[in-house]
């Protein structure tokens, strides 16, 4: 029976009664917080995707308002909700001929601002205190895209940083300075920073400077390097290795290399490379390098300085395009986003097998396509069925132009009737041209 001294809470009350059937309050409280706090786990981001769709039907949908004012207002907030809504837009059909020109408009717009993010450095906003070397580097993944790894002690090291709005590579070649470290290209696209404790091992004499996304390093070359480079009796030249690493989340087809010239006090030039020598991007790889040999005399004079010009040549903005198993007069099929035609030329099938034909031209190829430049090769192609989706066991190239390539992607042992293909591409191709100076004072003492 409940004492009759004082009124009991709606809590104290129910702690009793579960108490009387051998369950304590706090025990219910958890169970319920913790399934509630699942829910909002599992179903939150879905729920954040859903809410967006019914903002961007809702938008679209009053893209076609009676009122003007109304109508240039969605127009407005579709293009404020970013690029990210692109997807979503690609499947809008048109309710009248105005709002098909609104959301080409919009599209136009939002890919527009796409290219130029993606093609423009990455900066980090970071403000901590004694924080460890590994959680500031996923810090700034997590922020620009860019993997950025430490290891053993020196991943455990504790630092304190200030950033706002900084170039990425600035801050990564702040980080290594604080840290005594050295920066690194891996093979697997990524950069690394390594505890610089062998003096010989890391080169001392060196300049930075950055171009955008680009980190441009000049460097005198090891000892052993230049007994490897030059002929012997030629102490008075020296080799200067020249690389050129981009931020790991770009994916180039190619660079164009040069002019890279020596400029001495009275502006004389010595061309130390040639002018558009052409490097493919092959695999993951985050950077290049390439030797110059310098005479040591020419570098000595005041003023001396090493300038140079490269052309970046960067697809960007990748996008899956859908095309449903077409019927038997529906190829070709074509889709444009951006610069891009992306065209469904084939379709057959044979038993649990499907070879598809996928065509992509552009606007602005910038040389980025030729028979030896196989980066086009890494587009992904899926095709999908009841309840399964499968990558492609083979490709080949049907047609390369200047503007453009067809592919023919393979699938096979698939486990029911194909009903569409998955086709992901970039966008857009842009160029990126630089040109960077820099002095020879401290390579050459």
């Amino acid at each position: 029976m409940l004492p009759c001294s004082r009124f009991w809470s709606c809590w104290e009350f129910l702690d009793v009664s579960l108490r009387g059937r051998g369950m304590h309050l706090w025990a219910v409280f958890f169970a319920v917080s913790f399934v509630v706090l699942c829910n909002e786990i599992r179903y939150g981001p879905l729920a954040a995707e859903q809410d967006l769709r019914e903002q961007i039907a809702r938008l679209v949908a009053a893209l076609d308002a009676p009122q003007r004012s109304v109508r240039d207002s969605a127009e407005k907030e579709l293009e404020a909700l970013g690029w990210r809504i692109l997807p979503e837009l690609s499947e809008v059909v048109p309710s009248s001929p105005e709002v098909a020109q609104r959301l080409a408009r919009i599209r136009e717009r939002l890919i527009a601002q796409r290219v130029h993010q993606e093609a423009m450095e990455s900066r980090v906003t970071l403000q901590v205190e004694q924080t460890s070397l590994e959680a500031i580097l996923s810090a700034i993944q997590s922020q620009t895209g860019n993997t950025v790894i430490a290891r053993g002690e020196l991943a455990r090291e504790r630092i304190s940083v200030s950033y706002h709005d900084a170039p990425f590579w600035k801050v990564i070649d702040g980080l290594a300075e604080q840290t005594r470290a050295e920066v690194t290209l891996e093979s697997d696209g990524g950069v690394e920073l390594l505890r610089n404790e062998n003096p010989g091992k890391f080169f001392t004499q060196r300049q930075v400077t950055y171009a955008g996304p680009v980190r441009i390093t000049v460097e005198k070359a090891s000892n052993e390097q230049q007994n490897q480079t030059l002929a012997p009796r030629s102490a008075e030249r020296m080799v200067l290795n020249v690389t050129l690493a981009w931020e790991p989340r770009l994916r180039p087809a190619m660079l164009w290399w040069g002019p890279v010239e020596l400029m001495t006090a009275s502006e004389v030039h010595h061309v130390l490379l040639p002018s558009r020598r052409e490097i493919p991007i092959m695999g993951p790889r985050c950077g290049v390098e390439t030797a110059v040999v310098v005479d040591g005399e020419l570098g000595k004079g005041q003023g001396a300085t090493i300038r140079g010009a490269f052309e970046l040549v960067l697809p960007v903005c990748s996008e899956t395009f859908r095309f449903a198993r077409p019927g038997e007069k529906a190829i070709p099929a074509r889709k444009r986003v951006g610069d891009v035609t992306v065209t469904l030329t084939s379709w057959s099938e044979k038993p649990e097998m499907v070879a598809v034909g996928l065509r992509a031209q552009y606007g602005e190829p910038h040389d980025a396509f030729a028979s030896h430049r196989g980066w086009f090769y890494r587009w992904q192609a899926e095709i999908e069925g009841n309840g399964y989706r499968k990558t492609f066991d083979r490709l080949e190239a049907l047609w390369l132009g200047d503007d453009g390539v067809e592919l023919v992607y393979r699938f096979s042992g698939l486990p029911g009737p194909a009903t569409a293909v998955r086709w992901t591409v970039p966008l857009a191709i842009v160029k990126i041209p630089a040109e960077f100076d820099i002095a020879l004072e401290k390579l050459i003492q």
